[in-house]
């Protein structure tokens, strides 16, 4: 019975692994020029940058001089206590290489963004988004992504809600969204181990 458990724990783990090796473990961008509008409450951002891929076995593809644009509105101002809060929804995201090539393409779902300090000017955020398409959207099976992290450096830094126009720099870095069969098998795996090593 030892053998079949550790027989299976093996070919499951094998499988984990030819499905995820090369994929896409991350993407991120830098440096974005970005501003909102309370008018209309639009959120932008728009600049060349160098995107950086990064797989699952931890190698990195740099497409450099390629560009971001990100445009989503917001839904909600939750603000308390003089600490901006906001709740942006629909809008879309887009990765280009230098020769204006889709790399990868979404309409973005949820925005969450906050005010890390009070008057200190750094919002930062997390949200999720719908892959449309782009060379790398293969590698979101789901079609899902999360915006894991999303960082500002805003200008003015005292911000207390979204009722005034602001300006800032961001950083931003996208993940796939994992298959549930890739998460169970995961799991699975796991407690095959665990129980073989009891």
């Amino acid at each position: 019975m030892r053998k079949r458990v550790g027989a299976f724990s093996f070919v499951v783990l094998v499988g984990l692994l030819s499905v995820s090796m090369g994929a896409i473990q991350s993407i991120n961008v830098n440096y974005i020029d970005s501003s909102y509008t309370a008018a209309g409450g639009a959120l932008t951002l728009s600049d060349a940058a160098d995107v950086v891929v990064e797989d699952t076995s931890g190698n990195q593809t740099t497409y450099a001089n390629g560009s971001f644009t990100m445009a989503t509105t917001l839904a909600s101002d939750l603000s308390a206590g003089g600490l901006a809060y906001g709740s942006f929804t629909g809008g879309s995201l887009d990765f280009w290489d230098s020769g204006a090539n889709s790399l990868l393409s979404g309409n973005v779902q949820t925005l969450n963004l906050t005010e890390v300090f009070n008057n200190m000017g750094i919002l930062a955020g997390e949200g999720q988004f719908v892959v449309t398409g782009g060379s790398l959207a293969g590698d979101f099976a789901l079609p899902f992504g999360d915006i894991v992290q999303i960082t500002f450096q805003v200008s003015p830094p005292t911000l207390s809600d979204f009722s005034a126009d602001f300006k800032g720099i961001s950083n931003l870095t996208i993940t796939p969204v994992p298959e549930p069969a890739t998460i169970g098998l995961f799991t699975l795996g796991s407690l095959f181990l665990i129980r073989k090593k009891k």
